[in-house]
């Protein structure tokens, strides 16, 4: 036990019953790592499509700008771990420590061709990865919530939190990567997201996830949101190693391009100690297609696009790593009215 004081409680980390009613219910995981020592990366997203089917997308990021990727899929059983057969993310003990598994096979690609189209099939690898993440920071976020009377405007907004569970923390990562036989002991830093509910990315056109772990013990999670015709979406905060210290006037790193440009930018935000500016530079890249629900590494010239990748970030001096997340629909906000304008259109002729 880390003696932390958590903000959510032990069945909001477990795993939730599949509801009777409720088409976009998803529940999701996201667990990402960096080992300073060998310069790998570690990443798994987890979603559900259509109450159904289990989608994991997974990655091993290698320094010379190769990845090891791969996206598998399983039916969902209930009361049972997210799991595909190869992949397989589930709490030890909830809110204290998780693990990340990978026995299986990747294809192995260069970063940037995935920046110029999606995955494609041909020769794989063996893979065997087995990390667990000890909480390094009390979770952070707020738990489920079901009944619409105790819902808030951005809980029944199913682009940004669901139903209101969305859990953030930061982990020290160990255990085994294992790449053609070579096995790679970690010691990393990472961080990890659990949310549930209602889930669609359908009006969500710019995001920004980033977190990072330094030596002195302080972490930071800060998320941005823009949704179509709603607020601006903001989750966040700084752990000074004792307490939970309140962020206002964030401002994320914006995407410009399909391989993470740029790679060298900052974000911005005000505590009690006055503004704040922390300067990241991207290590790797793992490009996305994002989907309604559900999404495939790889980029396709049009929509969603994602970029995944851990980060060396430098705060007042001090030099830590975490990761970084940033979405932007291609056209941006243009092209989100477009076709809201279209979509009206047709169901007025029909």
């Amino acid at each position: 036990m880390s003696g932390f004081k958590h903000q959510v409680s032990v069945e909001d980390d477990s795993f939730h019953a599949m509801p009777a009613e409720g088409g976009l219910w998803s529940e999701s995981v996201q667990f990402t790592c960096y080992d300073e020592a060998s310069g790998i990366a570690a990443y798994v997203h987890w979603g559900l499509l259509a109450r159904e089917i289990w989608e994991a997308n997974f990655a091993i990021y290698l320094p010379n700008g190769e990845i090891l990727v791969s996206r598998t899929f399983a039916p969902r059983k209930e009361g049972e771990p997210m799991s595909t057969g190869q992949a397989e993310t589930k709490p030890l003990e909830p809110l204290e420590s998780w693990q990340m598994t990978y026995d299986g096979v990747v294809r192995r690609v260069l970063m940037a061709d995935l920046a110029t189209g999606p995955l494609t099939d041909g020769e794989t690898e063996r893979v065997k990865v087995d990390l667990i993440g000890a909480a390094s920071s009390p979770a952070f976020g707020k738990g489920m919530r079901l009944d619409p009377n105790t819902m808030t405007a951005h809980d029944k907004n199913p682009a940004v939190s669901g139903s209101g569970l969305h859990i953030e923390q930061s982990m020290k990562v160990t255990g085994t990567v294992e790449i053609h036989g070579e096995t790679v002991q970690f010691d990393a830093v990472g961080h990890r997201d659990h949310s549930c509910g209602p889930r669609s990315n359908s009006h969500m056109w710019r995001e920004s996830w980033i977190n990072g772990t330094f030596p002195s013990g302080k972490t930071f999670h800060l998320l941005q949101i823009y949704v179509t015709g709603r607020p601006t979406y903001f989750m966040g905060y700084v752990w000074d190693g004792s307490e939970f210290i309140e962020v206002t006037n964030h401002q994320g790193p914006v995407l410009t391009g399909s391989l993470g440009e740029p790679h060298d930018f900052e974000a911005t935000f005000d505590t009690v100690d006055g503004p704040q500016v922390i300067k990241g530079e991207l290590l790797g890249c793992l490009p996305i297609t994002v989907l309604p629900q559900g999404m495939y590494p790889g980029t396709e010239q049009r929509g969603d696009l994602a970029a995944e990748g851990p980060t060396r970030w430098t705060w007042n001096g001090e030099v830590g790593y975490g990761w970084t997340e940033r979405v932007f629909t291609e056209g941006g906000w243009q092209q989100v009215r477009d076709a809201d304008a279209q979509l009206r259109t047709r169901r007025s002729t029909h």
